[in-house]
């Protein structure tokens, strides 16, 4: 078993993990190399390519029909580099080699799981370039990066890296923004850090205080959050039940939860003709809407109508145990076709039922009875002649919000990054679905950082535990190693709704790689692992960059949940 080493920098960060072995002979690959092999599943290929110190190689495996992904291997054996491009089975996977050190560089390509199918791919070496070509390459680059600075810099501000942000600020990039649009979508990089969490509650501040938003959406339960609604109006006051409410399910911005829902508590108290409402626009966490629509089936429908309810809810429940942990949450066409039937009946015979049970009672089943049907509809097994996804339910909840508050009301939408997202000619985010509904009055914010850390589930870990991870300083040519330049400590900027490309800098109009941190992430991975490749200005049209990040909370009392039984 031959070992490989070389230390290098990949795309101008040191990278160094943990070791690995080659298991077999590598194939020598080097300038004008091209060949096609068959790929089977359980079957890896080693290649080895010489580079001397300051030269570099481009590499691209064209894949068809399997999905690979390429390991980067020093000298020493140890794991460099995992790529892995959102391209599926029919595209490309590119690797770029900037060496330190002379010495040979080991690629592993395999499958990506035990279940991909066979199939075949074409690798080819691009480019292989001396130490001039590549420093003229890193300084064109360079120059690129400096004219995306030059251009964003009148459109931003320095704020502070706490995420704290005085509200006497003078801050005219996000000013003009939140007055802009109607919809703000507000994101984060990861779902984990500290100042995230601060900046999002100083951000939703101001746009309560200063631009009169007075919706907030939340990434969050809608049942959980639709029981807050006499806390927040002080009708009621703190209680174990209350402090269960946004203290207890999932552990997702738990902490910033709990400061919003007490500082927007104290604005309804002295604002009783000008409240604002917190909404939740997921449908997942919906113990109390099964228990409200159970109790008013069978007061409605009577017994036969409780047995099959007493079936499709315990196929709901099981499900959504399970989203508190990012497990199989699977719902089967029985359960799914039955709460659909619920809803379309509460509603048909909403004219008896609110007779026989009165008006509020008749209203709170159906929001019991739409939300159960939104889970139902985008956990379904194999859906039915009409689906829709999670993001398309939160973009519906989201616009039922604002029209039930009123027609000039403004909604701030706290979302991942992946959500709020508006990438042109997409419907697959919830944020290109408000744009698609709202034009240019839904306005996409990223938050994102330069280093630091981070909370997430550790995937694949039989008692779903919570840890901390810790990045590096981004890459110099992604996203976040442009916005670093832009002030000497961290930055916001926006700009116009939907630029003319033709007025970019070059290096704006193209994707780069972005921190993209979900719920579940592997400690101790590679740290490409935290980024996928974007455009900024096509999927978002303002952005914070915090320089450093810490690791938020973490919940002490989450239940250990097992793995679903079928």
């Amino acid at each position: 078993m031959r070992q490989l080493s070389i230390p290098i920098r990949l795309m101008g960060t040191v990278v160094i993990f943990f070791s690995v072995a080659m298991a077999q002979t590598p194939v020598p690959i080097g300038q004008s190399t091209t060949l096609e092999e068959n790929m089977k599943p359980g079957t890896s290929h080693e290649y080895a390519l010489s580079l001397a110190r300051g030269e570099s190689a481009e590499i691209v495996i064209r894949q068809q029909g399997v999905d690979v992904v390429i390991d980067l291997i020093s000298p020493g054996g140890k794991l460099l580099d995992t790529i892995d491009s959102p391209t599926g089975r029919n595209g490309d996977e590119v690797v770029e080699i900037i060496a330190q050190e002379s010495g040979i560089y080991g690629l592993r390509v395999r499958p990506i799981s035990d279940h991909e199918p066979a199939g075949s791919y074409r690798l080819e070496v691009k480019a292989l370039r001396g130490t001039g070509a590549t420093t003229q390459l890193l300084e064109s680059r360079r120059q690129a990066r400096d004219s995306a600075v030059h251009w964003l810099r009148p459109h931003s501000i320095a704020i502070l890296s706490s995420g704290v942000i005085p509200q006497d600020l003078a801050l005219p990039p996000f000013d003009e923004f939140a007055n802009r649009v109607r919809v703000l979508g507000l994101g984060e990089a990861t779902h984990g850090s500290r100042e995230f969490g601060d900046l999002r509650l100083a951000l939703t501040r101001r746009l309560i205080e200063k631009h009169g938003y007075r919706v907030v959406a939340l990434e969050a339960s809608t049942s959980r959050i639709n029981q807050l609604a006499p806390y927040l109006n002080g009708d009621v006051g703190p209680s174990p039940t209350i402090s269960r409410m946004f203290e207890s399910g999932i552990w997702i911005g738990r902490r910033p939860r709990r400061e919003l829902v007490e500082w927007l508590r104290k604005w309804n108290m002295q604002h009783p003709h000008d409240r604002v409402r917190l909404v939740g626009v997921d449908a997942s966490d919906n113990d109390d809407s099964r228990a409200r629509l159970g109790s008013f089936l069978e007061r409605a429908y009577g017994a036969d109508v409780l047995s099959r309810w007493i079936v499709a809810e315990r196929e709901l429940a099981a499900a959504d145990e399970q989203t508190a942990v990012f497990g199989d949450s699977d719902i089967n066409l029985s359960a799914r076709q039955f709460v659909l039937e619920a809803f379309a009946m509460i509603q048909s015979d909403a004219s008896i039922l609110k007779v026989r049970f009165g008006m509020a009672d008749v209203q709170a089943a159906e929001e019991a009875a739409r939300n159960l049907a939104q889970f139902a509809v985008f956990n379904a097994e194999n859906g039915g002649a009409i689906n829709h996804s999670r993001d398309w339910f939160m973009a519906v909840n989201v616009l039922r919000a604002i029209e039930d508050a009123g027609s000039s009301s403004r909604a701030v939408y706290w979302a991942h990054n992946a959500h709020v997202a508006s990438p042109q000619g997409s419907s697959r985010t919830t944020g290109a679905l408000l744009r698609g509904v709202l034009g240019c009055n839904y306005g996409a914010m990223a938050v994102t950082f330069g280093e630091g850390a981070f909370v997430a589930q550790i995937p694949n870990d039989l008692e779903d535990r919570l840890a901390i991870s810790l990045l590096p300083p981004a890459p110099d040519e992604s996203i976040e190693g442009m916005l670093s330049l832009l002030r000497s400590d961290s930055a916001l900027a926006t700009w116009p709704c939907s630029v003319e490309t033709t007025s970019l800098p070059e290096w704006l109009t193209q994707p780069h790689f972005m921190h993209w941190v979900g719920a579940l992430y592997t400690p101790g991975s590679v740290s490409s692992a935290s980024l996928q490749s974007l455009n900024l200005m096509r999927n978002f049209d303002g952005v914070v960059f915090l320089r450093r990040v810490t690791a938020d909370e973490i919940p002490t009392d989450r239940p250990l949940i097992p793995a679903r039984k079928r």
